[in-house]
């Protein structure tokens, strides 16, 4: 089973993701997962602006789809719970998973609205 644990605490996520310009004032977070053993087995990082919500740097073993989908999943849930109601993506790289759950492409950005995004596929 794999474990995602969210974080909030702007400290550790400049840590984490020195690459990404994280102000004080930002609304972000991300989510790291474990597995039963304790082992690391990824992250991404979101980012919410208003309504929107921004799915970023989701680094996982990108072949096990299960996984990349309890990431997205995750950083819906999380944008979901700070009042956003759309979700963008522009990794190319999980664009199955991403299509798969109901975003559509619109030039090199995946967006759909996070409730219809987070429904199961029998829904669709």
């Amino acid at each position: 089973m794999i474990y995602y644990k969210p974080i909030t605490d702007k400290q550790q996520l400049r840590k984490r993701f020195p690459q990404k310009p994280i102000n004080d004032s930002d609304v972000c977070g991300a989510y790291i997962g474990f597995d039963d053993s304790g082992n690391n087995v990824g992250s991404c990082y979101i980012n919410t602006d208003g309504y929107k919500c921004y799915l970023s740097d989701v680094s996982c073993d990108l072949s096990d789809k299960l996984l990349v989908e309890g990431f997205v999943r995750a950083a819906l849930n999380f944008g979901a719970n700070r009042n956003a109601y759309m979700a963008y993506c522009n990794q190319e790289n999980i664009s199955d998973v991403l299509l798969m759950l109901g975003f559509e492409k619109n030039g090199d950005l995946y967006g759909g609205d996070i409730p219809t995004l987070l429904q199961g596929s029998c829904c669709k």
